[in-house]
């Protein structure tokens, strides 16, 4: 397991860990450790986008797209 220090966190940013820590019951350690793990298992935008891209089969032209919303604006 690595070990990662945070230099330069001001006062404010650690106290207010602090009280989220102890709300949660836990930790300032165990609570930090949460957030970065959670937020290095989110996907980035780019990666849902890429992931999204590879699923998508058909293409469809912008003006193919704005025909078909109008017609169904016309319809309704």
């Amino acid at each position: 397991m690595a070990t990662l220090h945070v230099h330069d966190l001001s006062d404010g940013a650690l106290a207010e860990l602090t009280v989220r820590a102890a709300r949660s019951r836990q930790s300032v350690q165990a609570y930090a450790r949460t957030l970065l793990e959670q937020e290095a298992a989110t996907p980035t935008t780019e990666n849902v986008i890429a992931r999204i891209r590879e699923r998508v089969t058909a293409r469809l032209s912008a003006s193919v797209a704005i025909a078909d919303v109008q017609s169904g604006r016309e319809r309704a």
